[in-house]
Formats: C-alpha cells, sequence, structure tokens
C-alpha cells in the first residue's frame, strides 16, 4: 500500500467504524438499546472495517471491479476481508428481518 490516498482511505474507515462501533456499545449500556440496535452496529462495523482492508475498491473504476479477471488487492488474506464483509451484511439482514 504505497499510495497516500488509499492509506487515508484506510485510516478513515478504521476511525468511522471504531467511533461507530463505540458510540453504539454505549448507547446500548446507557439508553437501554434493543440487543438487534447492537448488533446491527456490529455489521456496520464489521463492513466499514472489511472495505478498509481493500481500500483500491474506492479507486477501481466500477466496471473493472465487476470484471471476473480483475483480482482486488487486500491488505490482508482476500479470504478475511470477504467474510468481513458477507459477516457484515448477513448480520444486518438477520437485523432487518428480525425487526418485522
Amino acid at each position: 500500500m504505497n499510495d497516500e490516498k488509499e492509506q487515508t482511505a484506510t485510516v478513515i474507515c478504521f476511525l468511522i467504524g471504531g467511533l461507530v462501533l463505540a458510540t453504539g456499545i454505549y448507547d446500548f449500556f446507557h439508553y437501554d438499546l434493543h440487543i438487534r440496535d447492537l448488533i446491527n452496529i456490529v455489521a456496520v462495523f464489521l463492513i466499514l472495517v472489511g472495505l478498509g482492508l481493500a481500500p483500491k475498491t474506492f479507486f477501481t473504476p466500477i466496471g473493472k471491479l465487476f470484471s471476473t479477471s480483475y483480482k482486488l488487492p487486500t491488505l490482508v488474506n482476500s479470504k478475511i476481508q470477504q467474510s468481513l464483509i458477507i459477516s457484515g451484511v448477513l448480520l444486518s439482514l438477520v437485523c432487518i428481518i428480525w425487526g418485522y
């Protein structure tokens, strides 16, 4: 990760994710949020961390991202990055279904 804008994107994703998680945990304990809300906050955190682990996502053209031959470079093993994003999306879907 040599590019400064990629480093900035990673730091911003991690900072926003950390702030979302910290304020969510605080609100859960001090304002009696429902457990569904806390799970949804954890899901958002996982998605943001997953996006931060692949900063080239933000600077690659959309057509290239959806190309079958393009392999997105990540900071860690791509399976870890994908599992973070997928688990965050699944947790969000569970919270949406649970809310109805």
